[in-house]
């Protein structure tokens, strides 16, 4: 009965699976984020751009089907947002099931507890920051249960310290997110050595560049996304002061980054470095968007096209020279010896009195076959029974004088044509190119030589000829190429006329069929085909036969921005034709959560050539890529000694220190000193341009040393903060202790401090976790807890109170609505009544304070500097006084 049972389990959860599938299946085409994907196939094009792999090696097709619905479901739940998932957030979705897979499991009914925790397990092992792939998990385990999808119910865990590494004492160990002063040592030296190296290749600007991007980064503390967006005019002057234009990410708005003034000259000499680099590649990027490029390019085309043009024309202009001189020649051969009447008729022996061709022979039956095989009508009258009189009419010698001009006059010999198209005679009279069609062979006779070559032979020679169409079609078959050359052209003209577009390497890419960048989208002929080109011999034949590839020419700017398009956008193949013109007059995207435009390529700041295969496309250019600021600084393709930027120049430098080059440590860098400085993390945040969360990431001071600032600031700022320690400052400094006295008192007092979500906390929670878990607005009997410390410079930590306030306002005012109502139990809507009021009226009482003291006129005389007066507790307070005593009693 059990096996039976689960059985019928199984089936019930493959059927739920099987209507989930047809309804995602049918959101997954509303939802037109995998424009060139089906729902069967193994992965999905995600806007179709980035791959999605749904299945792995060993996922059988129901555990591929739910992964599918998964991440559909979720996509579908999320289309209201102003802007859809990002493309790793979808690849992290899917990698979930990659995790299941990892511990063998291999079928639905095998996702359970235990299967979650080897899974859990594996996570923790393998990656040094797997509370991503955590989530993931538990969202995926959150779907299944939500769906009746799971053999049994499986407790999650929560993600947090689980995946934090601690230290010996059991303390959360800080993560290296601060550059190695070795790095940036190497990095300025590096610098230098560029700026004196006479190297002024491709690689060696990419390099400058690379190395430039840190400016920024360390100076601005942008991330490394922001850098390569800058606008090419990024720095502006307002009142006297230097700002940075900056295309902000995770979300925040754009802004004009303030340059404090030790950065200024260094970031505007980097701007200057930068221009006097990537003016040129703008330059020509701004000739590929404004269609500039394609002119160019046409224009030479159509040079070529007008000089074959002007090649045929004058070949055809010499082919009708010599029709004109071969029918004069013909005209002078066969003239007339002396005048002859139309009518007259001229016995066949007497032609030679006329006819300069005439034949001297005696016999009238060679005579007959003579003028009869020369084309002449000849007539017969009889003279008596069994003799006639042969004779020729005057009007028919002249007809057939001139058909045999006109015959001369359009027809050339196989030598005379090849003569025009080649500026020379042909090596032999054989005929071996085809690009004479019509050719004939014939045996002239003596009137027909005569006609031909001016002279009389006694006996017939054979000659090779065609008509004058025929010349014609042959002269412009050879001399245009035997192709269309107003639309193709042979790849080795491509190299020719566009050099810069065809170099040796890439004509060895071409034939070899690369499919990669540029030469992908030509499009030549399927198979090598033969024509003529002009030779490069000057002493041969003027035209050479060839076989090759001839090159549609519209494809070559096409191509130029297609493969422009594709390199600025990292798009599909499939989808760049549709979105060429729309990049080349709008420019690239530009968007966060907050706003959306777009730049064009020649309006980044960085600007550089393409690269394809090893070489460098300097007429293609694209936006400095962040692979390419990695392959100078940190190849991973090679050992880091060798093939990195700082062996390029000579700067030494250990491969533990490149290997610990990551772009985000300069923004960590820059904002851990501001914090080192003692600004407001408010301050701080905004100007780095990031949410007060963010910016908790990036403090790397340890407790103690935040401690040690915040006592500095007690000391010298004396109305700045709210608490029970800054009350106890204010009390000693009244009782008029020396200063060093007080320093030592409050080293003692103020060990660590801690950011909270409303402000500091002075406890050492290392030591002594907090029971409250951050109530600090409630502490132990709703009074507050006295290590609680309000920064009144950091308006984020007021707005924070505010929130908190305004909540609690919200929800008394719906928990007053339901306390008369039958149905709810009033016990239980008073315990939350009563704690609403105390969030709301000692959050009330913090603004109410910091409002007194950021009054200037009351700041020098105020003494409370405690947000929740004596009567606030200590997480440390009990009722057997084994806590510190409050304020009231010490």
């Amino acid at each position: 009965m059990l096996i039976g049972e689960q059985q019928h389990m199984q089936t019930q959860r493959q059927q739920r699976l099987s209507r989930l599938a047809e309804e995602a299946q049918a959101r997954f085409e509303q939802l037109k984020l995998f424009p060139t994907s089906h729902w069967d196939d193994l992965y999905w094009l995600y806007q179709g751009k980035v791959r999605i792999y749904l299945t792995v090696p060993g996922l059988v097709p129901e555990l591929a089907t739910l992964n599918k619905v998964f991440v559909t479901t979720l996509l579908w739940n999320a289309r209201q947002r102003n802007k859809a998932l990002g493309a790793t957030r979808v690849k992290s979705l899917a990698a979930a099931f990659k995790m299941l897979i990892k511990v063998d499991v291999r079928s639905l009914i095998m996702i359970d507890q235990d299967a979650y925790d080897r899974t859990l397990n594996h996570i923790r092992t393998s990656y040094a920051h797997g509370e991503g792939l955590c989530n993931d998990l538990n969202r995926l385990m959150a779907f299944m249960a939500s769906h009746q999808l799971l053999t049994q119910p499986i407790a999650t865990i929560r993600v947090g310290a689980q995946f934090q590494r601690t230290d010996r004492y059991g303390r959360i160990a800080a993560e290296e997110k601060l550059p190695l002063p070795p790095l940036i040592g190497a990095i300025i030296q590096l610098k230098w050595a560029l700026d004196h190296s006479p190297d002024q290749s491709i690689r060696a600007q990419l390099d400058r560049l690379a190395i430039l991007t840190q400016v920024f980064q360390f100076g601005l503390g942008l991330r490394i996304g922001e850098v390569l967006r800058l606008p090419k005019n990024c720095l502006v002057e307002r009142n006297g002061q230097l700002f940075c234009n900056v295309w902000t990410e995770k979300g925040a708005a754009p802004m004009a980054r303030y340059i404090p003034q030790i950065w200024r000259p260094v970031i505007q000499d980097a701007v200057r470095r930068i221009d006097a680099i990537c003016s040129l590649w703008r330059e020509r990027a701004s000739e590929i968007e404004n269609g500039t490029l394609a002119t160019v390019l046409a224009k030479r085309f159509d040079r070529r096209v007008a000089q074959i043009d002007t090649d045929i024309q004058v070949a055809l202009e010499q082919l009708a020279a010599l029709s004109a001189a071969n029918a004069t020649r013909a005209q002078t051969c066969l003239k007339l010896l002396k005048p002859l009447a139309d009518e007259a008729q001229i016995e066949l022996h007497q032609l030679t009195q006329y006819l300069p061709f005439a034949s001297t022979a005696v016999g009238v039956d060679s005579l007959l076959a003579f003028y009869r095989r020369s084309g002449f009508d000849v007539r017969s009258t009889p003279v008596g029974r069994f003799k006639h009189t042969h004779y020729l009419v005057g009007a028919d010698i002249k007809r057939r004088l001139n058909e045999m001009i006109t015959w001369r006059t359009h027809r050339f010999t196989y030598e005379e044509v090849f003569q025009i198209i080649h500026g020379q005679p042909p090596c032999s009279r054989q005929v071996k190119s085809s690009a004479f069609q019509g050719l004939r062979s014939k045996a002239l006779n003596r009137v027909e030589w005569l006609a031909f070559f001016g002279e009389t032979v006694s006996c017939g020679r054979a000659i090779i000829y065609c008509g004058y169409d025929e010349a014609v079609a042959a002269i412009k078959h050879v001399v245009g190429g035997g192709f269309d050359y107003r639309h193709l052209l042979p790849l080795l003209d491509a190299q020719q006329l566009y050099p810069e577009w065809f170099g040796q390497k890439s004509m060895t890419m071409i034939h070899n069929g690369s499919k990669k960048g540029f030469f992908s989208y030509l499009r030549l002929n399927a198979a090598p085909v033969t024509f003529f080109r002009k030779s490069a011999s000057m002493t041969g034949l003027k035209y050479a036969h060839g076989t090759g590839y001839l090159l549609e020419y519209h494809s070559i700017t096409q191509a130029i921005s297609q493969d422009f398009v594709a390199l600025n956008t990292r798009l599909q193949t499939e989808l760049i034709a549709e979105m060429v013109k729309e990049v080349l007059s709008e420019g690239l995207a530009i968007s966060s959560s907050t706003f959306r435009i777009s730049q064009k390529v020649s309006d980044y700041l960085f600007v550089v050539p393409s690269s394809l295969g090893g070489t460098y496309q300097a007429y293609i250019p694209c936006v400095l890529s962040y692979g390419a600021v990695l392959y100078a600084l940190k190849p991973s393709d090679q050992g880091l000694a060798r093939g990195s930027a700082f062996s390029r120049y000579g700067v030494a430098v250990e491969d533990e220190v490149i290997q610990s080059f990551q772009t985000h440590k300069g923004r960590h860098w820059q904002t851990n000193s501001l914090f080192r400085a003692g600004l407001a993390a408010s301050i701080v945040n905004k100007w780095m341009g990031r949410t007060q969360p963010q910016g908790a990431h990036y403090d790397h001071q340890t407790a103690r040393e935040r401690a040690q600032k915040v006592g500095e600031l007690m000391l010298g700022e004396h109305t700045r903060f709210l608490g029970s320690l800054p009350e106890q400052l204010q009390s000693w400094k009244r009782s008029e202790l020396s200063l060093k006295d007080i320093q030592a008192q409050l080293n003692l007092t103020l060990q660590t401090a801690h950011y909270s979500p409303l402000g500091f906390c002075v406890r050492d929670i290392n030591l002594k976790p907090c029971e409250y878990h951050l109530k600090c607005l409630t502490g132990n009997a709703g009074l507050g807890c006295r290590e609680f410390v309000f920064d009144l410079h950091d308006p984020i930590q007021r707005q924070n109170i505010t929130n908190e306030r305004d909540k609690a306002e919200q929800e008394l005012a719906r928990l007053f609505e339901v306390l008369n109502r039958p149905d709810v139990p009033a016990e239980s809507v008073e315990m939350h009544i009563e704690h609403q009021m105390t969030l709301f009226r000692n959050a009330t009482a913090i603004l109410e304070r910091a409002q007194l003291i950021m009054t200037t006129a009351q700041a020098a005389q105020v003494q409370d500097f405690q947000p929740f007066r004596a009567q606030g507790s200590k997480p440390d307070d009990c009722a057997f006084q084994c806590g510190t005593p409050p304020l009231d009693s010490a």
